[in-house]
């Protein structure tokens, strides 16, 4: 099974596909005004950041779903440095790189109010893999 895309509710569409094709290299697909922008990964994940407002009404988000987040693997502690340098030095407020879970990684929130994980890969350790239950 892959992964075919991700829809996140956004408070600026227009900031967040913008911060997505300069920093993280999506390619924009479709824009739907300041409601929707569709972009895509190089592997072909869809991306979608959307303004629906009245899509809210009736459905149970959390209350503060900022703690909702996405991230984006980079290749070593190196590269994840260099994407802090370039993001800080364009103004966005970004938390220091640091040690997490033994990976170096980093969190800003998207202008759409959700935070954006910049990380090398996670190593997971044998206790910590998922174990079904017996």
């Amino acid at each position: 099974m892959k992964l075919n895309h991700i829809n996140l509710y956004s408070h600026d569409t227009e900031a967040d596909r913008a911060m997505f094709e300069q920093y993280f290299g999506l390619r924009t697909l479709v824009v739907r005004g300041i409601k929707m922008a569709i972009m895509q990964d190089n592997d072909g994940l869809v991306l979608i950041v959307n303004h629906f407002d009245n899509k809210l009404e009736g459905f149970d988000y959390p209350r503060q779903f900022d703690i909702l987040h996405i991230g984006f693997i980079q290749k070593s502690r190196e590269d994840v440095d260099a994407l802090y340098e370039r993001l800080s030095a364009d103004g966005w407020e970004v938390q220091a790189p640091r040690n997490a879970h033994g990976a170096w990684s980093f969190y800003f929130r998207a202008k759409g109010g959700y935070f954006i994980e910049v990380t090398t890969l996670t190593p997971v350790h044998p206790e910590e893999a998922y174990q079904e239950n017996s």
